[in-house]
């Protein structure tokens, strides 16, 4: 093996802290020190870690392995990390709001991932924290030599479920009975599927074990590049309502959400890759107990935050 290196240009200097904080894709990468983020790729079987960090407007990348491993991890680095996917590529302009997002995250990179990796991540992740999943997700890539349908499906119930331990041992049996069936058709007619148009990939992902409509929408959005549908999370619900976007009652029903999706959708197709800003808004000003409305980049534009501010001043 040779060390190797790749360099990925942007036209906005990427913000690879925010890149990294909440997407699907970015759980596979774990903190490294000083800036940077690594993960270990598998091309053929074999580990090859991966380190990035940002050097201006570029991302740099480092590895050590053989040119047909470098060829192959490189293909991998720009499809997860596309340099026309940037928050500030996207047409969101539909309301004022949603071009202040656009403003404040533009150096966001909308991440992309394979379509089985992105279900793995996703099943992880359901009620469970993003520093879980990074900590779990390693040892079973690891356990595979590289996550694919098959390699998941033949690893015994019992033997999945400690691997994945931390985040659910429970979900164990339905990931395996999902890897399964994913992989009667092989990982690249999975991709096929979630490429088509999100009425008909959401029909399939949701008849798997174990994935409702949140967790086919990650895989749409994080995978099949979906304009189509969006997954609504707890911030995203609490969010999207205060800021006016899209009103609610409270109640994160199937049917409610269903109409939040549509009114989200109907400001411009692009809201659906560029739905996790309201989650990186949830988790730091627009929370779910005691909001930080005065300090918030939103307040002017957000009634809630205007009526809070006022109160408070009286």
């Amino acid at each position: 093996m040779t060390s190797a290196a790749m360099i990925l240009a942007f036209d906005v200097v990427p913000d690879l802290e925010a890149t990294m904080d909440i997407q699907i894709p970015a759980l596979a990468w774990q903190p490294a020190g000083l800036g940077r983020w690594e993960r270990t790729y598998y091309p053929q079987g074999e580990p090859v870690v991966v380190q990035v960090e940002r050097d201006h407007q570029r991302l740099l990348f480092s590895y050590q392995a053989s040119p047909d491993d470098a060829r192959l991890i490189g293909d991998a680095l720009t499809a997860a990390f596309p340099a026309d996917k940037q928050i500030d590529n996207l047409d969101l302009d539909g309301h004022p709001v949603l071009t202040s997002l656009r403003a404040r995250y533009s150096g966001v990179i909308v991440m992309t991932t394979p379509a089985f990796e992105a279900l793995v991540l996703t099943v992880l992740s359901q009620n469970r924290s993003g520093d879980t999943v990074r900590q779990v997700f390693p040892k079973l890539a690891a356990a595979c030599h590289g996550i694919t349908a098959e390699r998941i499906a033949a690893i015994p119930v019992a033997e999945l479920a400690d691997l994945i331990r931390s985040a659910g041992p429970y979900k164990a049996a339905r990931l395996s009975e999902a890897a399964a069936t994913i992989a009667t058709l092989g990982d690249a007619a999975f991709e096929q599927i979630v490429r088509q148009p999100a009425p008909q990939a959401l029909t399939y992902l949701e008849a798997l074990p174990g994935v409702a409509h949140k967790t086919a929408a990650c895989v749409l959005v994080f995978s099949g590049a979906t304009t189509g549908t969006l997954p609504v999370d707890t911030h995203l619900f609490r969010v999207v309502d205060r800021l006016g976007l899209a009103t609610h009652d409270g109640r994160n029903s199937k049917s409610v959400a269903a109409k939040l999706i549509s009114t989200l959708l109907e400001y411009g197709p692009d809201v659906a890759p560029a739905h996790f800003i309201f989650l990186l808004v949830g988790r730091t000003t627009c929370t779910a107990g005691t909001p930080n409305c005065a300090d918030c980049f939103l307040a002017e534009e957000c009634g809630y935050a205007i009526a809070r501010i006022e109160e408070a001043s009286r």
